[in-house]
């Protein structure tokens, strides 16, 4: 009976680590991610913009909120890699959307490099995108 529960023990104990929350490398690049992926998801322009660089900012609005009969349907990564060392990040966003009239669904893909922005010692760096959008099709005729 004893060795049976030392066993048992020993299955929980390499169980139990694949059930831990993922750990985020670097201060807050999973987090941040995240919050423009959602933006992104319901057409949150204004709040997907404060995660680009304020240069290219304009450019995101202007790509996007001028088109009424836009539908996102879906957003996520094909890929996010974080290279800690470096303050960096790379990621390729997909959007799966439709603009109406048609409902067809098409994918739009913006491959991005993230960079942190240190900050103050008080203060966690803030990460940015630092290329604007790629052109989105569809949109001059949506308007």
């Amino acid at each position: 009976m004893g060795q049976k529960n030392i066993l048992l023990l020993f299955l929980l104990l390499l169980i139990l680590p694949g059930c831990a929350k993922k750990v985020d490398l670097g201060p807050g690049y999973d987090r941040t991610s995240k919050q423009f992926l959602r933006a992104m998801r319901w057409q949150d322009f204004q709040g997907a913009a404060v995660h680009l660089r304020p240069e290219v900012r304009g450019e995101l609005l202007d790509s996007f909120e001028r088109t009424r009969d836009l539908h996102i349907v879906e957003a996520s990564y094909d890929y996010s890699r974080l290279k800690e060392e470096a303050g960096a990040a790379e990621s390729r966003l997909v959007l799966r959307y439709y603009i109406l009239p048609s409902t067809r669904i098409r994918e739009w893909r913006w491959a991005m490099d993230w960079q942190l922005i240190p900050a103050d010692r008080k203060q966690r760096g803030t990460w940015q995108v630092q290329q604007p959008p790629p052109a989105f099709p569809g949109i001059a005729g949506s308007e």
